[in-house]
């Protein structure tokens, strides 16, 4: 039965307080009852299980099964309640904003599992999350794993795949089962805002080679992975947060570059494909018709041309590039019609925007503009995924155990590993490298003070501790901080400062782009007034065609502490660099130069 509309002001006035005691008494029942005899009744095979629980699900459960929601806090509060218990929502997505360490995190997966035990068929979540690595990672206490462009640099396929399996045991530890990973667009393009260090690199057989390994190692140690953003997001000069990007090549280019990252992967078994909101006129006829919201592309292209038979999920849908240009509600059946099994929806705040779609999409099924047909279908992909990943069979897990493997000391090592082998010294023309005491005189580190430099990161990042790292091979190290773009005033007092040091090490982020010209401004002034200039590009390695004076450059692609102490080993000659550039720096090196 459908449920009746309006319905957010009503479902938050349903809202009380939780009987925990009692609650706790019968919630566990239901997850004996629910999980022994609906979820996991005996039946002759995977399949015939999958098609007899949704023969039991109401249409409001199948409804629900079709969203993955976010909700604000660090516990299992109303929000959450309203919207597995009211909305039967079949998903969620935790950001940083809900997470503080491994049991916690661990712990609210199981209240999260626990509400979902105590509904109707009793089918556990899908818990997901944007555990990329590098720049874009939620799960706190992790392993500092590079992200992809530094990977991409290794070149490495075993270490990407021991990378994966690491991340995902760490996130099944603590209960999350799907991973918004792995980017596998092709950043084709220099300028791109949102992808850059996202991305292995604008090689299509690097990409598609190291996401499959990627994928891989995820779904090995059972955990969904998910690529993205189909067709693909590395070819746009737009962020798709804030607009609508377009991608305006032909078919034959489409095929060749953007989307054979994405059929590598599909062959490969990759569970789930996430959308891209950006448009391509090769494949869908109407203007300003993103991928997400086209059967062109969906349907025609994904499903049909390319094979495709897992999940389809869609981008966050209050992205600019949807709300800016559709009503929510409305964009969240046309992704459905179009072919979408799972709306996301939950960022950046608003976690009533997932009920406002699951009450758009229960009265277009009542009223038949979504048929009961294309619920069926996608309730049926995303029912086969929760038992191939087995989270019918199980979906509590042990906090204590979590607490104890997330950032576990092998997994450090597996990251120094990875960030050692990512470090790419580009250019050493002076012959600074590797940096003697007995040579270097005193040492300055300039580091930038930079937070998320866009909307799919998180504040990461410890480029102070450069500085701490050198010191055991150097003696004192000093460090000072820059803005994101130094006016005239602070260059001014940093080079000024610089003149009573022998060696300058100034890492930049993004010096490339518009918005952080100062930083480029600087390293060409200390390179004109001093002998011994290091630069270190902390991102895309692009930041040397901004400052090409400069004689001695490396890229390192993340700036954890992980990889500064990579860095520092690097720099001090502990470590030979083995980095090699996964994306040419136009004008300068190609793809592939590494010293």
């Amino acid at each position: 039965m459908i449920r009746e509309k309006g319905s957010v002001e009503k479902r938050a006035s349903k809202l009380s307080p939780r009987g925990k005691a009692a609650t706790a008494i019968v919630i566990m029942g239901m997850i004996i009852i629910l999980g022994g005899l609906q979820v996991n009744a005996p039946v002759a095979s995977k399949e015939d299980r999958v098609l007899a629980l949704l023969q039991r699900m109401s249409v409001e459960e199948k409804v629900g099964q079709m969203v993955m929601a976010g909700f604000p806090g660090q516990i299992a509060g109303p929000e959450a309640e309203t919207l597995i218990e009211q909305c039967k929502v079949g998903g969620i997505i935790f950001f940083a904003r809900n997470l503080a360490d491994p049991f916690q995190t661990a712990s609210l997966s199981n209240e999260l599992q626990k509400m979902a035990a105590s509904q109707g068929a009793g089918i556990p979540l899908f818990i997901a999350a944007d555990q990329e690595g590098g720049y874009v990672a939620r799960l706190p206490g992790a392993a500092s794993f590079p992200g992809n462009m530094g990977l991409g640099a290794a070149g490495d396929l075993v270490l990407a795949r021991k990378v994966a399996e690491a991340t995902a045991r760490e996130l099944r530890a603590c209960g999350i089962n799907m991973n918004f990973a792995p980017v596998v667009d092709v950043n084709s393009n220099p300028n791109n805002p949102v992808i850059g260090v996202r991305s292995f690199g604008e090689s299509v057989e690097a990409v598609s080679e190291l996401g499959a390994a990627m994928v891989e190692g995820l779904q090995k140690e059972g955990v969904s992975a998910t690529v993205k953003h189909f067709p693909g997001h590395g070819d746009t000069s737009l962020d798709s947060h804030i607009d609508l990007p377009t991608v305006p090549h032909d078919k034959a280019r489409l095929r060749e570059v953007e989307l054979k990252p994405f059929q590598v992967v599909i062959d490969s078994g990759v569970d789930v494909v996430m959308t891209a909101h950006v448009t391509f006129p090769a494949f869908e006829p109407e203007p300003g018709l993103p991928a997400t919201l086209s059967r062109h592309v969906l349907t025609g292209l994904l499903r049909g041309d390319m094979g495709f038979k897992g999940l389809i999920v869609t981008d966050a849908m209050e992205m600019g590039a949807i709300v800016k240009n559709f009503g929510l509600e409305e964009a969240a059946v046309m992704a459905v019609n179009a072919g979408a099994d799972i709306v996301l929806v939950g960022w950046p705040d608003d976690w009533r925007d997932a009920v406002r779609v699951v009450d758009a999409l229960s009265e277009a099924v009542a009223s038949g503009k979504i048929p009961m047909s294309r619920v069926d279908e996608s309730v049926q992909r995303v029912l086969q995924v929760k038992e191939r990943r087995g989270i019918l069979q199980s979906s509590f897990v042990d906090a204590k155990r979590a607490k104890a493997l997330v950032g576990s000391e092998d997994n450090r090592r597996l990251a120094l590993e990875a960030a050692r082998a990512s470090i790419c010294l580009v250019r050493d023309e002076g012959g600074l490298i590797p940096i003697k005491a007995e040579s270097c005189g005193k040492v300055l580190v300039v580091y930038p003070n930079i937070g998320p430099l866009t909307q799919a990161e998180d504040p990461s990042g410890e480029p102070t501790s450069l500085a701490r790292y050198l010191e055991p091979t150097l003696g004192k190290v000093d460090g000072i901080s820059m803005s994101a773009n130094p006016d005239t005033a602070e260059q001014g007092k940093i080079v000024n400062m610089a003149k009573d040091y022998d060696t300058v090490i100034i890492l930049t982020s993004r010096a490339w782009s518009s918005g952080h010209r100062g930083q480029a401004q600087l390293v060409a002034t200390l390179t004109k007034k001093m002998p011994r200039i290091i630069a270190v590009s902390l991102r895309e390695p692009y930041d040397l065609k901004k400052y090409s004076e400069v004689g001695t450059y490396l890229t390192v692609f993340n700036s954890s502490g992980t990889s500064m102490k990579a860095l520092a080993e690097v720099l001090t000659g502990d470590v030979k660099s083995q980095g090699k550039l996964p994306v040419a720096i136009p004008g300068f090196y190609p793809v592939g130069h590494g010293i």
